[in-house]
Parts: structure tokens; C-alpha cells; sequence
């Protein structure tokens, strides 16, 4: 529903092909596997449109006909800037199937990067952040894309620029009661389908959210995250989860953006992000690292000038790395700082200021750990000198007829030296002192020593079932780990964050202090709700354990969410499920949740009578 704009031309030099209606058929832009795309004009209104023809082939069929009128009802429903608008369409009745959209003079998603491209990660997350505020939309109303790729995605530039989702020609409705379903037929493109719908298992929005995944990877490397030689290596590696990770590929991708990327194409479904409403928060925080904190005047200004927009991303990028660097430092969270450093030499690796600041942080944890080395072989000196001199000042029992009175005095304490000791380490000359430190005081006047920064206290929290990521004031430490050690640093509270798919997140501040006091934890994370779906007729109730939990219907909007009773395991259980549909006799069936996963349960069909 897109083409490269051209010149302008009258009506009158526009040849007619055919007309549908009050719209004129003026030239075939583009095809698919369900309908040919026309830019025409609507001749009541006097204005550009694009219609989408359904194939003859298929026009006939009663199965595609009525998923093409679902495509109409369903994306009517949305109104977002970054989604195509429908204005039209054709009716049941109707002798040929159609739709009537907007035309965009534009390209797709796959033209423009290969012709003008994004030239930094953050730059194509621009529009993986366009297209996640259009899924929150979507998916809001009870719609899902199921084909989302370059090729669905336009985009227009200059003046009245913007991106557009379009073509759910195989959406579904996620609030229907009725489905239509192609049993045996894989629909969509094999780079971008997600696992479950490749096994033939029903798709939801976190479907949708791994196919936004590999736009991601894709926008942020240039390469598909499973590309092979041909759609069956394709699909096995997307199976099994197998991409080279992003960083390999693009140096210039942050550790936070990678992280995002890993999450969104988990093969399984409850690994991933629950919506996309958290997909697109987690994108805002990313693009704020480099100083883009209103992402949509920012896409509007690199599609008004795509070049200029490139130029000066650094400009703005690297004062707010550098920001963030000392924000950091101020607050004594080293991580961040060294990450944000870091991240400031990828992008320039020429930057003197940052390297540095990067080198003396590293100074300063060496001589952090020599002062540790140090003061301990201090502390066990003084305790040996000590232990001598009092070992000197007492005296042996006097013998018979010995007058004490006349007993030699004590010796004077003995030095280290002097009692074939070593003698306490010197301190590191002032070449060796770190970056930011004040000048060594003069000869003349008494050596003043800075104080040392107090160690890291180390906290250990045994994590049930474990901790697929852990996360340390926002900073990832740790994954897939049943045992997780946090360093934390005296000063402030240090926020500590033990994430899993099955359950709910563990979030608590602790201090230095009160990890040095506890030592060690452990931490039972609080199982989510497993979700039920029943497919069926939407009056069928839906009893667990013997308790109603909804209907059909009800799950088909959204999955009932059912607690996991006590057991031997408080993240799965067996339960058993009774189905009551209207018409049959109740069906029971025992099935296993599991915590935060979905269980797709078919329901009895409706007996008619004869």
C-alpha cells in the first residue's frame, strides 16, 4: 500500500485499469499470498487511496472470504498513528472481496535500510520503538499481527514522515468467539514467525513480540537473527533459539539493548516480556542512555532528514553517556560508571577524557585491593609484635631463694626487624595514585594518608527455582544461577532485583552494612498465577479443582489466571479441569500448570439437534 513517491500528475493522465464501486483501479503497486494492492481513487471523496484486492482464487472460497472480512473488522477498530488506517470495505455480500486504506507515498522498512539506513543501533530503535507503541494499541483491542516484518512496515519521509504497520491480513481476534484456523498451512515469513506458530500452537502477543525481536536484532545489526541457506535451517534454528549474539555482530550495541533483544526471542513464550507496553518501556530507558528522551519527535526529525539526524547523534549521545558516568561515580556505583564509559568508547574510541576516567577506575580497584592485602598483613604484624612484647614483660615463676627485687628490667618492645618480622609494606608512590586523588602533601609536612574506601560486602542469596537474571541497581550481574553473590558497596541502599519467568520479581534495597550482617538469604520467589485458555464455544464454564474460574469465552479475551494449589511444589501442580458446554455433557480432564506458563485446553463442541 506503499510506492516511491513520483512527480505529480493530473487525474485526467491516470489510466483507468478497472473500477470497483466509487474506486478507481489506477496501477498495481504490490502482491501477496492473499490479495493484489492497487493505488486508486476514491471518487465520492476525491482522494488517493490503496485497495487490496483478494485473489480470485481465494474469493471464492467461503474460509478466506470470511478471514478477509475479520481483517476489516479487526484493524477498523484501530486508530494509531502508526497503524494503517482502514477506510473502507467491500461487504460479505459483495461479488469481489476488497479493502480501502490510506495510500502512503513511501517505501517498506526493508527499501529504506538497505538505501539509507540507520547508522547507530539507537537511530533503528527508533522505529522498534514506533512499532512497539502501535502493538500496545493492537493488542489492546483484542488484535494481533502474526506477520510482522521489514515488508509490513512502511515508511514515509520529509515533511509528513512516519512509519506504518499495515497488512493483518492474518491477524486474529484475540476477543472472538468463533476461529478461523489453517490447519497444516504455516503463515507468515519463516525470520520473523515465532516457535509456537511454527509447531502449530496458537499464537498470542508475545508472538507478535518475537517477531519484533528479530526486527530489533535486524535494525540494530543489519543481519536476521536466524538466517541459513534455506526456510528448513531457517526454522531450526529458530526452534531451537540458535543467533550469534548481537554484540558479536555490532560492537555498537549496549549491554541493555542485547539483554532486551535475548528476552524478546526466548523460545519460550512466558520467558518473554509479558506486553508490549514493557517492551516499549524498556526501549525508552535504552534511548534515554543517549540522551533521546521524546523518541517520537526524534523519529519525526530523522525521517524529515535522515542524514543530518545521523550526524549529530554522537553530539547528543555522548554528553549524556558521560552524564550518566558521573552520576554514577558520585553515587560510588562503579559498574554503571565503568558500562557507561565504556559505551562511550565504542562509540568514540578517540575519547582521551573517557579512557582516562575507564583507566583510573581500574587503578583504583587494583590499589583498592592492594590497600586490602596491606592493611591485613598490618593487622596480623601488630598482633605478633604485640604478642612478643607482652610474651617479654612477663615473668617466669621465681625460683627458690630468687629475689624478684633484683630481677632484670624488661626489655623494650621488639620492632619487627628485630624480631625477624618483615617490616609493614610501603605505601604506593605518588605515580600510583588514582585518577581524581589530591596531590601527595609536601615533604616537609606530616604524611597525611586519603582514607581508603571501605570493602564490598558480599551478600548470598540462594535464589528457589533460580534466578534466570539478577540485577544489581539496574546492572545485570548474573543468569541462570541457583546461587547469587552481590557485592555491595557501603553508602547507599543498593537495590538487588532476582527475576524468572514462573514468578513474580524479588526486589528489595539493602545496604552494605546490612549485607555484611545477614551474609547469606534465601529466597523462595513468589509463583505467578498459571494461565488457562479453553478453546470452544464461549459459553462453555471452566471449573478447576471444582471451583468456576470463568468461561471460554472470558479466556479467549484474555487467559484465566488460576492460583497453583499447595503441593509438593509450589511452581506446578496437577489439577483437574470439568468443561461445561451448552448441549454436551461435562467433560473433566486432569492437566499440569505450571507457574506463569499457559495451558491451551480444548473445550466439548456444542451438540446441535438434528
Amino acid at each position: 500500500m506503499s510506492r516511491p513517491r513520483r512527480g505529480a500528475s493530473s487525474r485526467s493522465a491516470d489510466r483507468v485499469i478497472r473500477t470497483l464501486g466509487r474506486y478507481e483501479l489506477i496501477e498495481q503497486v504490490g502482491t501477496g499470498g492473499m490479495a493484489a494492492v492497487y493505488r486508486g481513487r476514491d471518487t465520492a471523496l476525491d482522494r488517493e487511496v490503496a485497495v487490496k484486492l483478494l485473489h480470485p482464487h481465494l474469493a471464492s472460497r467461503a474460509e478466506s472470504r470470511a478471514r478477509f472480512s475479520r481483517e476489516a473488522r479487526a484493524v477498523a477498530r484501530l486508530s494509531h498513528p502508526s497503524i494503517l488506517e482502514i477506510y473502507d470495505y467491500s461487504g460479505d455480500a459483495a461479488p469481489e472481496s476488497y479493502l480501502v486504506t490510506e495510500f502512503v507515498h513511501g517505501t517498506t522498512l526493508r527499501t529504506f535500510q538497505r538505501e539509507v539506513g540507520f547508522g547507530y543501533p539507537e537511530v533503528g530503535l527508533l522505529v522498534g520503538r514506533a512499532l512497539s507503541d502501535a502493538l500496545v494499541h493492537a493488542h489492546g483491542n483484542g488484535v494481533i499481527h502474526r506477520d510482522l516484518k521489514p515488508e509490513n512496515v512502511l515508511v514515509r519521509t520529509g515533511e509528513r514522515g512516519g512509519i506504518k504497520l499495515a497488512d493483518f491480513g492474518i491477524a486474529r481476534l484475540l476477543a472472538s468467539d468463533e476461529r478461523l484456523t489453517m490447519t497444516g498451512a504455516l503463515v507468515g515469513s519463516p525470520h520473523h514467525m515465532a516457535p509456537e506458530i511454527v509447531e502449530g500452537r496458537e499464537a498470542d502477543g508475545r508472538s507478535d513480540l518475537f517477531s519484533l525481536g528479530t526486527l530489533l536484532y535486524w535494525l540494530a545489526t543489519g543481519r536476521l537473527p536466524f538466517a541459513a541457506p534455506n526456510p528448513t535451517a531457517i526454522l531450526r534454528r529458530l526452534l531451537e533459539g540458535a543467533y550469534e549474539d548481537p554484540r558479536a555482530v555490532e560492537p555498537r550495541v549496549s549491554d541493555p539493548l542485547a539483554t532486551l533483544i535475548a528476552r524478546l526471542l526466548a523460545v519460550d513464550p512466558g520467558a518473554r516480556p509479558g506486553n508490549a507496553t514493557e517492551v516499549r518501556e524498556a526501549i525508552d530507558g535504552i534511548l534515554a542512555e543517549v540522551g533521546i528522551d521524546r523518541p517520537e519527535e526524534a523519529l519525526d526529525a530523522f525521517l524529515r532528514d535522515p542524514a543530518a539526524f545521523k550526524g549529530a547523534f554522537l553530539a547528543r549521545a555522548l554528553p549524556a553517556l558521560r552524564a550518566r558516568a558521573e552520576e554514577a561515580l558520585g553515587a560510588e556505583r562503579d559498574a554503571r560508571a565503568v558500562a557507561a564509559l565504556h559505551r562511550i568508547l565504542v562509540l568514540s574510541p578517540g575519547d582521551a577524557d573517557a579512557r582516562r576516567r575507564l583507566d583510573g577506575l581500574t587503578r583504583s580497584a587494583r590499589l583498592r585491593r592492594w590497600a586490602l592485602v596491606a592493611a591485613g598483613t598490618a593487622a596480623i604484624l601488630a598482633l605478633l609484635v604485640g604478642a612478643l612484647a607482652l610474651a617479654r614483660r612477663i615473668p617466669a615463676a621465681p625460683a627458690a631463694g630468687h629475689d624478684p627485687a633484683a630481677a632484670d628490667p624488661p626489655a623494650p618492645p621488639a620492632s619487627p626487624a628485630s624480631a625477624g618480622l618483615p617490616a609493614p609494606l610501603a605505601p604506593p608512590p605518588a605515580s600510583e595514585r588514582t585518577w581524581g586523588s589530591p596531590e601527595a602533601p609536601p615533604a616537609s609536612s606530616p604524611a597525611r594518608r586519603e582514607p581508603l574506601r571501605a570493602a564490598p560486602s558480599t551478600l548470598e542469596i540462594h535464589v528457589r527455582p533460580y534466578a534466570q537474571r539478577a540485577l544489581l541497581d539496574s546492572v545485570e550481574v548474573a543468569t541462570g544461577v541457583q546461587v547469587v553473590r552481590f557485592r555491595l558497596r557501603p553508602g547507599a541502599p543498593h537495590q538487588v532485583q532476582i527475576e524468572h519467568p514462573c514468578c513474580f520479581p524479588y526486589v528489595k534495597e539493602f545496604t552494605a552494612e546490612e549485607a555484611e550482617r545477614l551474609g547469606e538469604l534465601r529466597v523462595p520467589l513468589q509463583p505467578r498465577p498459571a494461565r488457562l485458555r479453553v478453546e470452544g464455544p464461549s459459553a462453555t464454564q471452566v471449573l478447576v479443582d471444582g471451583k468456576l474460574v470463568g468461561t471460554a469465552g472470558e479466556s479467549q479475551r484474555a487467559p484465566l489466571e488460576v492460583a497453583l494449589p499447595r503441593g509438593e511444589s509450589p511452581y506446578e501442580a496437577s489439577v483437574r479441569v470439568e468443561l461445561v458446554a451448552p448441549g454436551s455433557p461435562p467433560r473433566a480432564t486432569s492437566i499440569k500448570l505450571k507457574a506463569g506458563a499457559e495451558v491451551v485446553v480444548a473445550a466439548p463442541a456444542e451438540e446441535r439437534s438434528p
